[in-house]
Parts: structure tokens; C-alpha cells; sequence
């Protein structure tokens, strides 16, 4: 058992894919799943689940994935003690914006040669507060709506959390551009009927809809998947459909397309104010700052972060 192998245990652990834990640790996914499928034969046990969706930790690997973890804090501390090198660290936890993909591959160029070890997550809601609260991102991009905003203040508040408001942004259709709805200047939830919708999460729909509406369209009758690849594949091959709660950013190269989502007779707004969440007594240093920047730049948002 080597430290890399705790590295990289801990790393498909929060990524909970291998595809996503190569790119952050800068290692093949073959030579990835290698060193973990070693570590599992030397323990006995297999530390993690893998499927379609990707891979969760099982029942015996959770209290490994515990100790590894604290085992290899130590050893950070460990180096810091005795090299008085401290690395220098900026994560970013976000839901699925192309936006924030943008803004941190900019992010990385300028700040790479400081010698910065970087991470990116891409995950749920929740996810994305538990990340900033326990310190593996200074920063999450996320938003509030009239669906989730008071349970997800609750959430913040009670994580010592805060948000920052950035933009207003409405709710769209993304679609494949051969779509047979994709000429149409917007689309309503009846016209989404014949079609198979993809989601990254079900629960997140409770931002979007209400629970009757919810059960009235069917909506939970979902294809759920774990990453952005899988959903472009399944809007291609599928014709499927599904909801962002967001803006394109400069990523968007034609062929997947946004589509306003057209209002239907319900209590929700379907406007949703884009944001990030920083921990309360923590103030922004200047790569956070210069992150927050790029995504005003991106998106087009008058001001400053400072």
C-alpha cells in the first residue's frame, strides 16, 4: 500500500467516477483503475461499486475510505512539519455549467506556474454544499429558486454558508440540433411528452416544478446518469431532452442547442438566480476572486468581486 494509492482512492471517492478522478489527478484511467483494483487485492475487499453510472463506495470500503483519509491529511501535515512547504490548493465545486468549466480552464493557465494543485467537481446540489462547508472547494456554483430556496437556505445556514448572488437566468430545453423540436423558439412540457427526458439528478426537478406537476408529466420516469458525456450521448442517440437551470456559456459549439422552457399554469417563476457559496468567515483570496471574474467576463455580468 503506497501513499499515491490513498491519493488516488480518495480521489474516485469524491469524484465518484474514474474518468472525472484521472482528470483531476492527472492520471490515465487505465493506470487509475490499476492501482486501485491493487490496492482492493492486497486488502481483500473491494473499496468501491462500479457501474453504468458510476462507482460508489461499498459498505466495507466506507470505513477505509475514512481512515485513508485521515491517514493521508497526516501526511500532508506531515510534509508541511518538516519541508515547511505548505501547497497551495483551489478547488471548485459546481453543478453542470459549461460556464464554470470555462472560467477554470482560464483559471488554470494563469495560475499554474504558482505552483497551485487544482480541482474541478461537477455534482449535485448538495454535493456541491458539503464540498464548500468541509473545505475540499473554496468555492461552489450553484442557484436558487423558488423551488429550492428555502430548503437550500436552511442547508447554508446551518453549514455556516453563504450565497452570492450573480445573475438572473431562466430554465431551458437542451436538445441535439436534429431534434424534431429544434426549430422551435420554445417548448412546453406537453410537446416533451413523446420524448425520453435525461437528468443528473431527479431531485433537483423540485427547483423546476411542482410536486404535482412533477407527477401529472411523468417527469420522475427518468434515464439519471452521473456524467456530461452520458447525457450528450443519450440527447444524440435518443432524442432525449433535459433541463438546465442556467446560461450557455462559450462552450456550447452547435451541436446541442437551448431552448426556453415556455411557462405552464403553476405557482413557479421558473427564474433562477445564479450564485456561488463561500464559507461565512472566510474572505475570498485572489484566485478565488480572479475566478468569479472570469465567470462575470464569460457571462457578461457588470461588476466586480472585490
Amino acid at each position: 500500500m503506497t501513499i499515491n494509492q490513498i491519493k488516488y482512492v480518495l480521489g474516485v471517492a469524491d469524484c465518484g467516477s474514474l474518468n472525472k478522478a484521472s482528470e483531476k489527478l492527472y492520471i490515465s484511467q487505465p493506470s487509475l483503475t490499476s492501482a486501485v483494483h491493487e490496492l482492493e487485492y492486497e486488502i481483500g475487499f473491494q473499496i468501491f461499486s462500479r457501474s453504468a453510472r458510476g462507482v460508489t463506495v461499498t459498505e466495507l470500503g466506507k470505513p477505509f475510505i475514512e481512515d485513508a483519509r485521515a491517514l493521508y491529511e497526516n501526511y500532508e501535515s506531515f510534509v508541511k512539519k518538516y519541508t515547511g512547504k505548505e501547497k497551495k490548493t483551489f478547488g471548485v465545486s459546481t453543478l453542470y455549467y459549461a460556464f464554470a468549466r470555462t472560467a477554470f480552464v482560464e483559471l488554470v493557465k494563469r495560475f499554474s506556474p504558482d505552483g497551485y494543485d487544482f480541482s474541478f467537481r461537477e455534482m449535485k446540489g448538495k454535493q456541491i454544499i458539503d464540498d464548500v462547508a468541509d473545505g475540499r472547494s473554496e468555492l461552489g456554483i450553484m442557484y436558487l429558486s423558488d423551488g429550492n430556496r428555502t430548503e437550500t437556505q436552511k442547508l447554508l445556514e446551518a453549514r455556516q454558508l453563504i450565497f452570492h448572488h450573480l445573475t438572473e437566468c431562466n430554465a431551458f430545453v437542451y436538445l441535439y440540433k436534429n431534434h424534431p423540436l429544434a426549430e422551435k423558439s420554445c417548448i412546453s412540457l406537453d410537446e416533451l411528452s413523446d420524448f425520453q427526458f435525461v437528468t443528473y439528478d431527479k431531485s433537483e426537478l423540485a427547483a423546476f416544478f411542482s410536486k404535482e406537476v412533477l407527477e401529472r408529466r411523468e417527469l420522475t420516469q427518468a434515464i439519471t446518469v452521473a456524467d456530461r458525456s452520458t447525457v450528450l450521448s443519450l440527447l444524440k442517440s435518443l432524442n432525449g431532452y433535459t433541463f438546465l437551470s442556467g446560461i450557455i456559456g462559450e462552450e456550447n459549439d452547435g451541436e446541442y442547442i437551448p431552448i426556453p422552457l415556455k411557462n405552464i399554469d403553476e405557482d413557479f417563476t421558473r427564474t433562477f438566480e445564479l450564485g456561488y457559496i463561500t464559507k461565512k468567515a472566510v474572505h475570498m483570496n485572489n484566485i478565488a476572486l480572479t475566478y468569479i471574474d472570469n465567470i462575470r467576463r464569460i457571462l457578461h455580468i457588470a461588476g466586480f468581486t472585490c
